[in-house]
């Protein structure tokens, strides 16, 4: 073995079986073999899928990556196609058209695999016609372990880096981290190892009843569509629509609050079921260490930011460090130079104005649209990469980054001189006298409330999934809705905020029940937004009188009254006071 260099027969482990995984073992292989060298790659592939599965992305750049390291790409690929991507904010739209064949969507999900699963074993079919080995073992460490002067020639020869997984530990020359942006493995990979941070992040898959494929889908991109979302995107896959919302504090409760609100605007089909959900984290931005002697990582775990819809950085980042370990992958000081300084700096400073980006679209509120059209005509000094945000040409990242922050500016400007000014809806719906609407998804008292009402001559629509509330109340608007505080994908008193922050929604009279009659709750309940909060088992005549309005409520749903102090504790108070 020549020194600092990997050689004929070097053992190379791959940590992470997904798309830079894969990319990474063909890579090297197909390198690897242009050079003369025969490589050992094997790829550890276990840990947790995910449930959700994601579809794929293809740009031009990405398809030609995969054609040169021998993937087939099979014709069905090429039958979904976005027009382009949509981007919204605070009801300003505008469109971003992809220029014809340039986005495609791989996506076989729910009968066959998600995009994202298609493509990795396009790869991995690749990786293992160049000789890859595949290993379903989760990784837990990596050690640096020098082996025993007494040990076998075969031990001595064989590495000085040790993967522990599952049990067992064996030996390479070189080991690559290619493990995505879930949990990352820290100081157990190498000691000082300073990943691409990472954004919390929700996925699903939404289906509708009658599904059916647009001829020119639109991937939609709503930037803060609640406080805690940064960001929602809607992507239309074969079948169903993937949405995945992120943001540092985003729960699976924002993702469908935000599904219902895009629904209630026309985003997404009314009706649809959500069929998967789950956690994941996405990069948000540039890793700081990611090489020593020996080890480096790439994909996901190195760099990227949430605005990234194809795979083209992940699968540059694959050949650029195949390259950099084998022009001098045992010396940290060549892989710094060859893999950071020179094949990712460009990578490196876009997915770093990609995060900071998102900070400025926030503040820019309505004008964050006009940014991205902007950025689209500005041109930047940019490298052999020159990629650009959503999976279009244009605007790159450090073009979308100025003209967003200028569009922040602007806005935090204009806001210290204007009045806000809600818009109001081009047509609000008249409301129905008589129409309740129930939502609990206990089914007896659903039943129990809808049997009260309906005996007093009112029409009920009950509801045991809250996801389709927000659309309906909007299309319907109700005299009122009972709601329950526990539901199956989003509280009550979540579901009351947000009617009351909408126009279409805000008079809708909203009652919530529980059966948790605590006063925090009850307070909660009524800074909601509702009229009323009733405990369960709910008592029908109070029901009955809230409703009909022929007495008010309750006095026992203000606050009470703060109880009288005494002369002695009247003084007490004033000494402490004084004092």
């Amino acid at each position: 073995m020549l020194a600092n260099r990997l050689a004929t027969g070097s053992r190379v482990a791959v940590v992470g079986g997904g798309i830079a995984g894969a990319g990474l073992a063909a890579s090297l292989l197909f390198n690897g073999r242009a050079r003369g060298l025969s490589l050992d790659v094997r790829v550890y592939s276990g840990g947790m899928s995910e449930r959700t599965a994601p579809p794929a992305v293809l740009t031009p750049e990405c398809r030609s990556r995969l054609a040169a390291l021998g993937c087939r790409i099979p014709p069905e690929w090429r039958a979904h196609e976005l027009r382009g991507v949509e981007i919204i904010a605070e009801g300003r739209r505008e469109l971003l058209s992809a220029a014809p064949g340039g986005l495609w969507v791989v996506d076989g999900w729910p009968q066959g695999l998600g995009g994202l699963e298609q493509v990795r074993d396009v790869l991995a079919t690749a990786a293992s016609a160049q000789g890859a080995r595949f290993l379903p073992r989760h990784v837990e460490r990596v050690e640096r372990q020098a082996p025993a002067p007494d040990a076998p020639a075969s031990v001595r020869g064989a590495g000085s880096l040790v993967v522990r997984a599952q049990g067992s530990g064996d030996r390479f020359h070189a080991v690559a981290l290619a493990s995505g942006a879930g949990p990352m493995m820290g100081d157990a990979f190498f000691k000082g190892f300073k990943p691409a941070p990472t954004v919390a992040a929700v996925q699903a898959r939404l289906r509708h009843a009658s599904p059916r494929l647009e001829l020119a889908p639109v991937a939609r991109l709503w930037i803060a569509p609640l406080p805690s979302v940064d960001a929602l995107f809607l992507l239309p896959g074969a079948s169903s629509v993937y949405a995945l919302a992120f943001g540092p504090a985003v729960t699976p409760a924002d993702l469908c609050q935000v599904l219902m609100m895009a629904a209630r605007d026309g985003l997404v089909e009314e009706g649809f079921e959500l069929a998967a959900l789950e956690t994941t984290r996405l990069p948000y931005g540039p890793g700081r260490t990611l090489v020593a002697p020996g080890q480096i990582a790439v994909g996901p775990a190195a760099f990227g930011h949430p605005l990234q819809l194809g795979l083209s950085e992940t699968l540059a980042s694959c050949s650029r460090a195949a390259v950099a370990l084998l022009d001098g992958g045992l010396d940290v000081g060549t892989l710094e130079r060859r893999y950071v300084r020179e094949g990712l700096g460009e990578l490196l400073e876009d997915a770093a104005a990609g995060a900071r980006t998102m900070t400025w679209l926030r503040r820019a509120g309505p004008r964050a649209p006009g940014a991205f059209v902007k950025a689209q005509g500005r041109r930047t000094l940019g490298g052999t990469f020159g990629g650009g945000v959503l999976g279009l040409s244009s605007p790159t990242p450090m073009a979308l980054l100025g003209a967003a922050r200028w569009a922040g500016l602007r806005e935090v400007l204009g806001s210290w001189l204007r009045t806000t000014m809600e818009p109001v809806p081009t047509a609000v719906p008249e409301l129905e006298p008589d129409l309740y609407y129930v939502v609990d998804d206990d089914p007896d008292a659903r039943d129990a409330l809808t049997a009260l009402l309906e005996s007093t001559g009112a029409k009920v629509v009950a509801f045991a999934d809250e996801l389709a509330l927000f659309c309906a109340v909007a299309r319907r608007p109700p005299t009122a809705i009972i709601l329950d505080v526990v539901l199956h994908w989003v509280d009550g008193l979540r579901l009351a905020e947000g009617l009351k922050q909408h126009p279409l929604t805000r008079g809708t009279r909203v009652l919530v029940m529980s059966g948790l009659n605590r006063p925090h709750v009850r307070q909660r309940a009524l800074d909601a937004g509702a009229e009323a909060f009733l405990p369960k088992p709910v008592d029908p005549d109070r029901l009955l009188r809230i409703l009909t309005g022929r007495i008010p409520a309750p006095p026992e749903m203000a606050p009470a009254p703060a109880p009288a102090l005494s002369e002695t504790s009247r003084e007490l108070a004033a000494d402490r006071y004084a004092s």
